[in-house]
């Protein structure tokens, strides 16, 4: 044995603590031009439109420790962090203050969970 943790349980770990952020591009049709986005650019366009928050510090201080973890096409943008950063884009997308990367809306929030 190589000590090394079989592929399905290593794809287990880093899909651990993980949120899903679904996006949408009004005006297109779902399937319309998504190989062309990139998910770390929207990544980045992601945190760049929540670190200005002003008016919740909380939500920027978490957005400042949160990893890309990957992109789904169409529109599915996997993030992780620690578990207070996560539980605040939580509470950000409930109450509606969550802004999404230009050009884009955020149609929903789930989470990645241990099986």
């Amino acid at each position: 044995m190589s000590g090394r943790p079989p592929g399905g349980q290593r794809c287990h770990l880093i899909l651990q603590r993980c949120l899903a952020i679904q996006l949408a591009k009004p005006g297109n049709a779902p399937d319309d031009f998504w190989m062309y986005d990139s998910g770390y650019l929207l990544f980045q366009s992601f945190l760049a439109a929540n670190a200005k928050c002003w008016w919740s510090e909380s939500l920027a201080a978490a957005t400042s420790s949160l990893r890309y973890c990957g992109y789904v096409a169409p529109g599915v943008l996997l993030l992780a962090g620690p578990a207070r950063a996560l539980e605040t884009v939580r509470g950000a997308y409930a109450r509606s203050v969550l802004k999404p990367p230009p050009t884009y809306l955020i149609c929903g929030l789930g989470e990645c969970l241990c099986l």
